[in-house]
């Protein structure tokens, strides 16, 4: 995904957290950065530069892809069943899969060029709740219901050294942590970057996809989000998110916002396992997305949308970038849940 579609996904994740109810000085707290976003959810990109490592999870059912003999591992067989009960919430991706038979068979990721997508994302939702309990005041105690018992006089008697016990980490800090972690949640809704097939150079033995299918893919999503201009929030700007996120072009393909069927409904789910487990979930999801939408080495989104179809084009992306941005609010919301519980 690329830099418009980035954006807009954490700002339509930012209108779904406040839409459920459930985080309102979250919101607050990454509203007053919105002039981040564009920037923020670009990061990993342009400063971490860690792509091929830790933005993708590759994986495949081919012994001779993974080098050993997976066939013989039925633990690895994650089926429709199994995620469907792993993944809470309406997952259309999910939904699109449901009888793709790559997920009878045992399927993994590539030990040493799969990436570790997964990691990345447990690993900055943590920080991220490290930075809050690490914040600079008042953000440390203005979510506790309890708060110390030095708050508890008027503020302007306590000494100076006590108004603030670890002041480390800016509001603006940490809403770039959250952004920059949209990148990498919503990278695993990529099917590319979950499939084995696509990985590598010309010659590489493990290359099955044309090298120009991926990018091809992504520069046409990049033309049905909102301009950079409109992204690129400001003081001088008069829309608020709301109407932003609806700012399409008047062909654009995304009919979150105007269609039932891929409707983000304002229900943020509650994950109930760790952030690892879900993108490994959420990742596997992709890769037998790719398997079903992509069963050909398509030369590039063309050739794809000539054999597979426009509307089914259409239907996937909306399908994937739904889930992103239900998966990029959820994550935030458990990353905060655990912040003022």
């Amino acid at each position: 995904m690329k830099q418009r579609a980035h954006a807009w996904v954490a700002l339509r994740a930012l209108k779904l957290v406040d839409d459920s109810g459930r985080a309102p000085k979250l919101v607050e707290l990454l509203s007053y950065y919105l002039s981040d976003v564009w920037e923020g959810a670009w990061l990993p990109d342009t400063l971490i530069v860690d792509m091929r490592y830790g933005h993708t999870y590759k994986m495949d059912s081919d012994p001779a892809m993974l080098g050993f003999d997976v066939t013989k591992e039925d633990w690895l067989r994650t089926p429709y069943k199994q995620l469907k009960s792993r993944l809470k919430g309406k997952r259309l991706c999910l939904k699109y899969i449901k009888d793709e038979e790559e997920l009878n068979a045992p399927y993994k990721s590539h030990p040493e060029k799969g990436g570790h997508l997964p990691n990345r994302v447990i690993a900055l939702s943590q920080t991220t709740g490290d930075m809050l309990k690490m914040a600079d005041f008042p953000i440390a105690f203005y979510t506790k219901e309890k708060r110390a018992s030095s708050y508890k006089k008027t503020l302007t008697k306590q000494k100076v050294k006590d108004l603030s016990l670890s002041p480390n980490f800016s509001a603006r800090q940490i809403a770039l942590a959250f952004f920059m972690l949209s990148h990498y949640i919503c990278d695993a809704h990529m099917p590319l970057h979950c499939d084995l097939r696509d990985y590598g150079g010309k010659r590489d033995k493990l290359r099955r996809l044309p090298k120009t299918l991926h990018p091809s893919i992504e520069e046409e999503w990049e033309k049905h989000f909102p301009e950079k201009e409109t992204l690129t929030l400001h003081d001088q700007t008069k829309q608020s998110v709301d109407e932003i996120i609806k700012t399409l072009p008047e062909d654009s393909i995304i009919q979150t916002e105007s269609s039932s069927e891929y409707a983000l409904d304002g229900k943020l789910p509650i994950i109930t396992q760790d952030e690892w487990l879900e993108m490994v979930h959420v990742a596997r999801v992709s890769y037998a997305l790719s398997r079903k939408w992509i069963p050909s080495p398509y030369n590039d989104v063309k050739e794809l949308m000539e054999d597979r179809g426009e509307d089914e084009f259409q239907k996937v992306t909306n399908c994937i970038f739904h889930d992103a941005v239900q998966s990029v609010a959820a994550i935030w919301y458990k990353c905060w849940y655990r912040f003022i519980t």
